[in-house]
């Protein structure tokens, strides 16, 4: 008979089925925003009366999530984008919204407070109120929210997806700094700040606000129920191996932004073949008090000797 192999199944990997998910299409965004977009934002006026602003506008067409309301619907819609080289581009794809008042773009970044808070920006257009926003920027959209000093109806925020929902992860605030965070994070903020999660897509959480949520007819969805077959798990077996567990092609870890990276469940490992050894305490032996010995040697001291050296011979180069 032949042996079985390691058996690989992740549960519950698939995104979940959603009511809001057989509206999702793309016109101009990545995921199937725009057709959720235009179901959900149309329960709360008409398309054309709806005012969007987008932080991260790039050059207001790529993978934008208010160009459709902005080319399609006539909406009124902000771009925001620190580029100089997309938001001049902005200004030539948006050419006739903008000449006709109805689109408005700024080269800047978005803050909490002074002229370049959403509050200003909205002066600066005419705009009472901001019935959506849409946050992808990479790396700040958590930060961005947090400091959001206006409360628009419905939020689209960027997160992480190979983060799994039982960790809450907050990137460092540092514009430099390009991870983002775990969808629980944003999610728990959401929750502070009045808003839940009506539906979810591959990068992206759609919030609305909870006191609208009754009245459009809508479902909140726990944070605990977004599932992305982007999620990766570890797992250490008796002797020391370390797997690591994905949806990828050999079964390790899946990554989304670069989709030719190929890692089976065992490519790293926390100690070498010959430190990986399963403990048997009926059987002390001098080998195996030498391999615990070999293993605490290497874990304190042999991974550091390359620092040593480099270290050394930088001090012997100087000198």
């Amino acid at each position: 008979m032949k042996r079985c192999k390691n058996y690989i199944h992740i549960e519950n990997s698939k995104i979940s089925s959603l009511n809001l998910k057989k509206y999702e299409k793309n016109v101009f965004s990545q995921f199937g925003q725009d057709g959720v977009l235009e179901n959900v934002l149309s329960r709360i006026k008409k398309l054309n009366d709806i005012k969007a602003l987008e932080v991260g506008g790039w050059d207001g067409v790529y993978l934008s999530n208010i160009c459709n309301l902005a080319k399609n619907f006539n909406s009124h819609c902000i771009f925001i984008e620190s580029n100089k080289e997309k938001f001049d581009q902005i200004l030539v794809n948006h050419e006739v919204g903008i000449s006709n008042k109805r689109v408005f773009a700024f080269n800047s970044l978005l803050t909490s407070y002074g002229p370049t808070s959403a509050r200003e920006f909205l002066k600066k257009v005419g705009f009472e109120e901001l019935d959506f926003i849409s946050i992808d920027v990479d790396g700040m959209d958590y930060f961005i929210f947090r400091d959001l000093e206006i409360s628009p109806k419905v939020v689209l925020i960027e997160y992480n997806q190979t983060f799994h929902p039982n960790v809450e992860f907050i990137q460092s605030e540092d514009p430099s700094v390009n991870i983002g965070s775990s969808s629980t994070a944003i999610a728990k903020l959401a929750n502070k700040k009045g808003y839940s999660i009506v539906h979810y897509f591959q990068t992206d959480l759609l919030l609305v606000r909870n006191d609208l949520i009754e009245s459009m007819h809508l479902d909140a969805i726990p944070y605990q129920e977004i599932n992305s077959d982007w999620h990766s798990y570890i797992g250490f077996g008796f002797n020391g191996e370390m797997f690591s567990l994905g949806n990828g092609k050999l079964n390790g870890p899946k990554c989304p932004w670069e989709y030719g990276i190929k890692i089976s469940p065992s490519k790293f490992q926390p100690l070498p073949f010959f430190l990986r050894f399963f403990y048997d305490s009926s059987k002390p032996s001098f080998l195996l008090i030498l391999k615990f010995l070999m293993r605490g040697i290497y874990l304190n001291k042999f991974r550091k000797l390359p620092v040593y050296i480099k270290e050394y011979l930088k001090k012997s180069i100087t000198n």
